[in-house]
């Protein structure tokens, strides 16, 4: 009997000393990593790099956390750091680029992003080359035909500012909770000029005085990338102004300032009478105790 109880024992802690085991080992690998970047030029002409890190857990890809991200530019063929940036729940990595961005010849840029000797995750980096591009729009208030005109331009080897042709720009407008579509088909190709004109719907709602915030955008271009430009116009249908939301009337809860006041006489009228019958009371109290008094002596 004791002989199987020690034997018991050994096999329960070699199944034991084999589950730490595979823990430790798994606990020691490191999770396959992806980088996604995105980069956008913004109407404040601020350039922005978007990573996105992705870990494979459970055989699927969920956002990784607290990955630290490395981004680099790449000039005359050297690689200069720009930022280190740690993930937020998300998975998501933010740098702004800064103005003096070394640029090649061609006005061009290339960004990488790596992950690099992570304690948690494999080795990855991704790469993103893109152009400088400018996007203008222009917005007419008193133009009828509420025409909205954007001009994309880019900069040449010798430092010239020529027309973008066949680029996509698409027109949204900026409402409370975000944007949304100007219209149903809201994409315009640029012509030889480098322009593409939209026409505006005239029953978009506006504020009050009917402005509207109408945005500009060229997506996922590329050669560009992500870049956007807004301006307000007054080309939406006014607000109507808004209802006193307590107005004073027989059928509201408020009533009418001269049936207050009619009421506040009224009853002001009454409570005075009182007051004074109560005063004429209290003299002809007193006068009884005085007449008792002068009996009594």
């Amino acid at each position: 009997m004791k002989l199987k109880r020690i034997a018991l024992a050994i096999i329960l802690t070699g199944f034991f000393c084999i589950a730490t085991a595979q823990n430790q080992l798994q606990a020691q690998e490191k999770s396959e990593a992806t980088i996604e970047l995105s980069y956008y030029k913004k109407a404040d002409l601020t350039k922005t790099i978007v990573a996105i890190v992705k870990a494979r857990k459970d055989q699927k890809f969920v956002p990784a956390k607290n990955a630290r991200v490395n981004f680099y530019v790449i000039h005359d063929n050297e690689q200069q750091l720009l930022k280190s940036v740690n993930t937020d729940n998300k998975g998501k990595a933010v740098i702004i680029l800064q103005p003096d961005l070394p640029l090649n010849e061609d006005h061009s840029f290339t960004i990488v992003a790596k992950i690099e000797n992570n304690s948690l995750y494999e080795d990855a980096e991704e790469k993103i080359h893109y152009k400088d591009a400018s996007l203008t729009l222009n917005l007419d208030p008193h133009d009828t035909a509420q025409l909205a005109t954007a001009r994309v331009t880019e900069i040449d080897k010798d430092g010239k500012e020529i027309p973008v042709k066949g680029a996509e720009v698409k027109f949204y407008v900026h409402r409370l909770f975000g944007i949304m579509p100007a219209a149903e088909e809201n994409t315009i190709t640029t012509d030889e000029k480098g322009e593409a004109s939209f026409a505006f719907p005239k029953d978009i709602p506006g504020d009050t005085a009917g402005v509207i915030i109408v945005a500009a955008r060229m997506e996922d271009n590329e050669r560009f990338g992500n870049v956007e430009n807004k301006a307000p116009t007054s080309w939406g249908t006014k607000l109507p102004t808004e209802r006193d939301p307590f107005p004073r009337a027989l059928w509201e809860p408020s009533a009418p300032l001269p049936l207050l006041l009619t009421i506040l006489i009224i009853f002001g009228g009454v409570w005075c009478t009182y007051f004074i019958i109560l005063l004429q009371l209290r003299k002809i109290k007193k006068n009884e105790e005085l007449t008792t008094d002068n009996a009594t002596l």
